[in-house]
């Protein structure tokens, strides 16, 4: 099998990530990073090349990942899948909804692949999760950290919370009914903490908090279900369960987790789907269903 030949569009500190991985993979040849600023450095140390401008590689790659600030996001995804180029675009995956559906299209009439960067979906904890879960009633997320400095284009949100929207919606399975959203902008122009709740027809309800703007880190999910309840730590990948014990006990069950690195695993999924040309874990109809509650939620917040 010929190698693959790739690209990483934006090399800020994830798409340093990116680069690391694919660099590491077998059958893949890393062929350049792409960023306005010099990365002759890193490009050396991974054996590619260095271009200040994506354009003038698109023509040379078997696929690209595009890690760029989300304002970017549409133009470079566009120009890299008019040329039936794969793309595996970094969440949110546009700033509009218009923006999304032409993507999609775009990728349709090229019959090319457009796989969406939500990672969480590939945590092996919530893999396993996925697996478990019966009869979802209620569901709590806590998404906090500390100040970042980049990514602060857009709203925590779409910056964090969408993380856990897209988590949300492929464990109820059920169409949303209703959003009460409320958030504030405390540092940068957009909001830095923002918590909703979401209730869905089933009688489900989800409520979600973020924020970039406490000394904490914090990536946390309970689901509740009748008679037990789970407990998920995203970045430590640890799963625990617990359920109704004897004269009101409650009994607590850890659940074992292989650990894996889930932006490896992401990329892996996205380089099998371009070799095998079938439909990636996460297209671009999901990112654009995720990318719509979002936007929902901003709406709320701001009215």
């Amino acid at each position: 099998m010929s190698r693959l030949k790739v690209a990483v569009i934006g090399i800020g500190h994830l798409g340093t990530q990116y680069a690391r991985i694919y660099a590491e993979t077998p059958g893949v040849e890393l062929i350049a990073l792409c960023d306005p600023s010099n990365k002759k450095n890193l490009a050396e140390k991974y054996k590619s090349a260095w271009y200040s401008d994506y354009r003038q590689i698109i023509e040379k790659v078997d696929a690209a990942s595009i890690v760029v600030p989300t304002p970017l996001h549409y133009q470079i995804a566009k120009d890299f899948l008019k040329k039936g180029v794969p793309v595996l675009l970094e969440k949110p995956m546009t700033e509009t909804i218009k923006q999304a559906g032409e993507l999609i299209r775009i990728a349709q009439d090229k019959k090319t692949v457009l796989q969406i960067g939500h990672i969480e979906r590939f945590n092996p904890a919530i893999r396993k999760l996925k697996q478990l879960l019966r009869e979802v009633r209620f569901v709590e997320i806590h998404r906090l950290g500390p100040y970042p400095e980049r990514g602060i284009e857009v709203s925590v949100v779409l910056d964090l919370m969408i993380h856990d929207l897209d988590i949300i919606l492929n464990i109820i399975d059920s169409p949303l009914d209703k959003i009460s959203a409320i958030g504030i902008p405390v540092i940068s122009s957009k909001e830095d903490i923002a918590n909703v709740r979401l209730s869905f027809k089933n009688k489900s309800v989800a409520n979600l908090t973020a924020s970039r703007i406490t000394d904490k880190f914090l990536r946390k999910i309970r689901v509740f279900e009748p008679n037990r309840y789970w407990s998920l730590d995203y970045s430590a990948q640890e799963l625990i369960y617990y359920e109704k014990g004897g004269a009101g006990s409650i009994k607590k069950h850890p659940v074992k987790v292989k650990k894996e690195e889930p932006l490896k695993s992401e990329i892996f999924s996205f380089l099998e789907s371009v070799r095998k040309k079938k439909s990636p874990l996460i297209p671009g109809e999901e990112g654009k269903r995720v990318l719509q509650i979002a936007l929902k939620i901003e709406k709320e917040m701001r009215e």
